[in-house]
């Protein structure tokens, strides 16, 4: 893959969200962008069906909740778009919520910077909701036009853009087959699916102030027992230690590809 590339893109689209599909479709046109809509699931209205096709509960387990039916929506249209990279045997391909909003350098980035970087992971994560226990900086991979791409010890969420390889995409479809947690913290624990993610520094894609498809979580959980916050404590330690390892290894198998290219000879 060389640079210059028209790498596709993959809308999702709830076919109420008419507003949101005419101001997204419209900004793709205009950047360049060759797209196609993925037709969202809409779990308010369809979660009896899905229920009766997935047999299984749908627990956020670490956050002790059921998933919210717009999380379940959300999670398995992400599964269709990365179906439909798949079955078309696209070398790469971008996933866009609707909400997305470009940052003025994203032509820059999208034309230069990505596919060089999708040489490098085969999860490239250019949008993303800091918190407190996420980071904001990570270690450099490569340097490009408009953006550097990262390995963050602690990912930013957010699922609203992201490029994937076909072979991240054929990794992310194993890696999502048990719904456990909403999209965007399946996406960045790469600790946990094992494919290399990066994200870029700056993000070059925001979301847009629409309201939410997704219902807002419960932000009134009771406290955690002590036992419980202690289980989490260790577990986070451990989750520290498996990123960890994984930067390390991703330097080193980049630095053997870099010297086994032929620019390096």
């Amino acid at each position: 893959m060389g640079t210059d590339a028209n790498i596709p893109a993959f809308v999702i689209n709830l076919d109420r969200d008419i507003a949101r599909w005419q101001d997204i479709s419209g900004a793709l046109t205009r950047l360049e962008v060759p797209f196609e809509r993925i037709p969202a699931i809409d779990a308010k209205k369809r979660m009896t069906l899905i229920r009766r096709v997935i047999r299984r509960d749908f627990q956020f387990a670490p956050a002790n909740r059921a998933m919210k039916a717009g999380e379940i929506g959300c999670y398995l249209s992400h599964i269709a778009a990365l179906k439909r990279i798949v079955r078309k045997n696209l070398p790469a391909a971008i996933i866009f919520e609707d909400d997305a909003a470009f940052d003025v350098r994203f032509p820059q980035f999208y034309r230069h910077d990505l596919p060089r970087f999708l040489m490098t992971s085969d999860i490239v994560k250019f949008e993303g909701i800091h918190y407190v226990h996420t980071s904001k900086s990570g270690v450099s991979l490569i340097k490009g036009e408009a953006a550097q791409l990262v390995v963050p010890l602690k990912p930013a969420l957010g699922s609203a853009a992201y490029a994937v390889t076909r072979t991240g995409a054929i990794k992310l479809i194993k890696a999502l087959s048990v719904a456990d947690r909403p999209l965007d913290h399946k996406l960045v624990y790469y600790d946990r699916h094992g494919i290399d993610f990066a994200e870029t520094q700056p993000f070059l894609v925001r979301q847009a102030d629409y309201d939410s498809s997704i219902e807002l979580r419960n932000l009134d959980a009771p406290p955690l027992q002590p036992a419980e916050r202690l289980r989490r404590e260790v577990a986070s330690v451990g989750r520290g230690a498996k990123r960890i390892a994984y930067v390390a290894r991703l330097l080193i198998k980049r630095r053997l590809l870099g010297a086994k290219s032929p620019s390096a000879a």
